[in-house]
């Protein structure tokens, strides 16, 4: 039975209970003689009004609901087109990140074969021209990577219980040669049911954009603590570096937004949108609060049910 039937119903039950039950207390205070006449009325009167008015519902419900199924159609057609666009986008840009290495890696190729067999011909300029050269191709090259990592991130997520202090170990490790021990203070983190690839990615990527953003007259420190609630676990990753003006608060989660385009600072401006995607995967948020020269700390969430969002199935 349809919605808009079944309160049109329960609404004329209801109205013609009342009318029946409140008449027999009218009576109490009116002589016999009256009684029979006043009652035939008033039941007439009575279901004719909330029957009219049912129907009157009905069809304003009837009416609503259709507009609302309408919609729902709609949207989900919408949906459908959105999910195949997104698709096709996602595949054009993996088939044209991984076109595009092979020739990135010719020049890569050429440019250093060239700067070894005219090692002794080129002057100090020519040497620093092709530097700038495969450079700018190592460049390229890493930014074709994380393209095809920003597109196939959250594909075959695989949930289970992950111990976070084993993640940032083994992230240390992979960065010993720019962080150590006394770089880094982590309070006791849980074990939490998420996916291995992301949560690692998540802290990795955090982590290495302390790195690259420290100061250079001050000892980096990396301080990462958590808050469990009561549906899901709020983490804090702080450093000291160089810190971001409030203005860019918002435009260092785009994708390929660098900030800092000096050579000592070689992001792609990939890593921190590839962060937020992971995190928004998972269910969770992430801001951050900095300043200049006063350090940032990137706040995130991770729900504690591990129902993937549905905006990146």
């Amino acid at each position: 039975m349809k919605s808009e039937l079944k309160i049109t119903l329960l609404y004329i039950t209801i109205g013609i209970l009342w009318i029946f039950l409140s008449d027999h207390f009218v009576l109490l205070f009116i002589t016999k003689n009256t009684q029979e006449q006043i009652t035939n009325f008033q039941n007439i009167k009575g279901c004719f009004f909330v029957i009219s008015t049912g129907l009157l519902l009905f069809t304003l419900l009837k009416r609503h609901n259709s507009a609302i199924r309408q919609k729902i159609e709609e949207l989900k057609e919408k949906s459908t087109e959105l999910k195949k666009t997104n698709n096709e986008l996602e595949n054009y840009f993996f088939l044209a990140s991984h076109d595009l290495q092979e020739p990135n890696r010719t020049i890569i190729s050429f440019l250093t074969n060239l700067e070894k067999k005219y090692k002794n011909s080129l002057d100090e300029q020519g040497h620093k021209y092709i530097k700038y050269a495969i450079d700018g191709a190592y460049y390229m090259r890493k930014s074709i990577l994380n393209l095809q990592e920003h597109t196939k991130i959250g594909k075959n997520l695989n949930f289970k219980n992950i111990d976070l202090n084993l993640v940032i170990k083994n992230i240390i490790k992979e960065y010993e040669n720019e962080l150590t021990l006394d770089n880094i203070t982590i309070s006791k983190l849980p074990i939490i049911k998420t996916d291995e690839n992301l949560i690692y990615l998540i802290f990795k990527n955090l982590i290495e954009n302390a790195i690259k953003f420290k100061k250079n007259n001050e000892k980096l420190h990396i301080t990462i603590k958590h808050k469990e609630q009561s549906d899901y676990w709020e983490f804090t990753c702080s450093d000291n570096g160089i810190g971001i003006d409030k203005e860019y608060h918002e435009k260092i989660f785009q994708l390929f937004q660098r900030l800092n385009s000096s050579s000592e600072n070689k992001g792609t401006g990939v890593g921190l949108s590839i962060t937020k995607k992971a995190i928004e995967i998972l269910g969770g948020k992430i801001q951050i609060d900095s300043s200049p020269n006063k350090g940032s700390s990137f706040y995130f969430t991770l729900p504690k049910n591990t129902i993937k969002n549905t905006k990146y199935k």
